[in-house]
């Protein structure tokens, strides 16, 4: 039974109940509206009605999930919910009305007028039952919100105070996780330390975890936040300290307290599709086209230093999985192949011919073909070789979960310019913020980058 209440009281399935009720109160103000109206005589048959209705509620539910009717901050407050409602049946009324005109039908308006004031009751009406019926469970320890506060100093006190207004709404704080607090004088219930958290999200049971502590180091905030993620929990931080993670997030807000909802983001399909697609397309013309340029670059590679002017080398793709990069050489052949790269452009191990195709990135060329076959991409984290990964932690390791790209966010902003620590961050927000229109601008930007060199060496 506690894990049905669980199933039921998760996002999804809150909505889905929603908008059953909002159509069966929808059903009820229709023939309401349409009995008061046929007693006066002189309106159109029943039938002429029901066609509208199909569209008349899809109508319905867009305007109500433009108006957030289906998010729970603003159904949180009974009087917000109401008030809300009452916008929203209105503009779906203007709506409708519009409608009508264009297509040149005229309902009647006396049954338009009773439908719209029978709506305004009847659909409040219904959320008022959903209302009751959440509160009715929430009293006997069902569909309650468990949630764990990092940071008992006053940010978290001053969260805490206000999350305990909506204890009627579900909401129970089990306590706090602190490392510079005593537990005996704190003056709130501190449950361990930070390295103790997991132990304490599993034995309570917690669905929401906030972090009200600034001065937490953002590489365990990263970790805590890709194990809530693998545990199905929300993460919330109090206020936008943490730019890192800027973007893909829902900023709501407690009573005055602006807190960040950070949500995995997983790629659509039609996004992956779109995407692969275009990799497909644009790495073929790419073969095709520089052709020349690389038969060029052979011969000028073998002219300056002994060796294949083409090389191969082992790195961690998408999953961890393991494929065979192509490159040009731009070291002397003597060269280690798993060596830490260069970090500037006096390093010894690069050859004449080598300082040029990496400033000008012309030695990436032959990953075309890795892209092609599906195991790179324009777009995504640059492929690290393994014993580099072997060494990443848990939230690191998050970069491996979409395929490596030719070009990223971190080459765009800085290149080899930037170390390394900070290039696997802005990975990791591409990761939460990918888009089609994110792709392109990266794709604009590193063509200017590569024109101008910035950076590179």
């Amino acid at each position: 039974m506690r894990n049905f209440l669980r199933f039921i009281n998760q996002g999804w399935i809150s909505i889905v109940v929603l908008t059953a009720s909002d159509l069966v109160f929808f059903m009820i103000s229709f023939f309401s509206a349409y009995f008061i109206r046929s007693a006066f005589g002189g309106i159109q048959p029943v039938v002429v009605y029901l066609h509208a209705i199909p569209v008349s509620f899809f109508i319905l539910v867009l305007v109500f999930y433009f108006f957030g009717l289906y998010e729970q901050r603003i159904r949180i407050n009974g009087m917000s919910e109401v008030y809300t409602v009452f916008k929203a049946i209105l503009m779906t009324a203007v709506l409708l009305m519009a409608g009508s005109f264009l297509y040149k039908y005229d309902y009647s308006r006396g049954f338009v007028i009773i439908f719209i004031t029978s709506a305004l009751f009847f659909m409040n009406i219904g959320r008022v039952f959903i209302r009751v019926f959440r509160k009715w469970f929430i009293k006997r320890g069902k569909l309650v919100v468990n949630i764990l506060i990092i940071g008992a100093g006053k940010p978290g006190k001053k969260l805490a105070e206000q999350i305990e207004k909506y204890r009627d709404f579900g909401y129970n704080i089990v306590g706090f996780i602190d490392d510079n607090v005593n537990k005996e004088k704190a003056g709130v219930p501190v449950l361990g330390s930070v390295k103790e958290i997991m132990e304490q999200i599993k034995l309570h049971e917690v669905s929401v975890v906030y972090v009200a502590d600034p001065t937490m180091p953002h590489e365990k905030m990263l970790e805590l936040m890709v194990d809530c993620e693998h545990l199905n929990i929300k993460f919330k931080l109090v206020s936008n300290l943490y730019e890192i993670l800027a973007g893909s997030i829902d900023i709501n807000q407690i009573e005055g307290i602006p807190t960040i909802d950070v949500r995995p983001k997983k790629a659509l399909w039609w996004y992956r599709f779109i995407k692969r697609l275009f990799d497909i397309v644009f790495s073929f013309i790419g073969l095709v086209i520089l052709s020349p340029i690389w038969f060029l670059i052979v011969i000028l590679i073998r002219m300056d230093s002994p060796g294949k002017a083409l090389f191969k080398q082992e790195r961690v793709g998408k999953e961890g999985r393991i494929f065979s990069m192509y490159k040009f050489r731009t070291m002397k052949n003597e060269s280690n192949l798993y060596e830490e790269a260069p970090k500037n452009a006096d390093d010894k191990r690069i050859t004449k011919i080598g300082k040029f195709l990496r400033k000008t990135s012309l030695d990436e060329l032959p990953q075309f073909i890795n892209i092609l076959k599906g195991e790179m991409s324009l777009v995504g984290p640059r492929p690290e070789m393994p014993f580099i990964v072997e060494k990443y932690s848990k939230w690191q390791r998050k970069r491996l979960e979409v395929k490596p790209g030719l070009t990223g966010l971190w080459q765009i902003l800085g290149r080899k310019d930037l170390p390394l620590h900070e290039n696997i961050e802005y990975d990791f927000y591409y990761i939460q913020n990918q888009s089609l229109l994110l792709d392109l601008v990266i794709i604009i930007k590193t063509v200017w980058i590569v024109i101008t060199g910035k950076g590179a060496y």
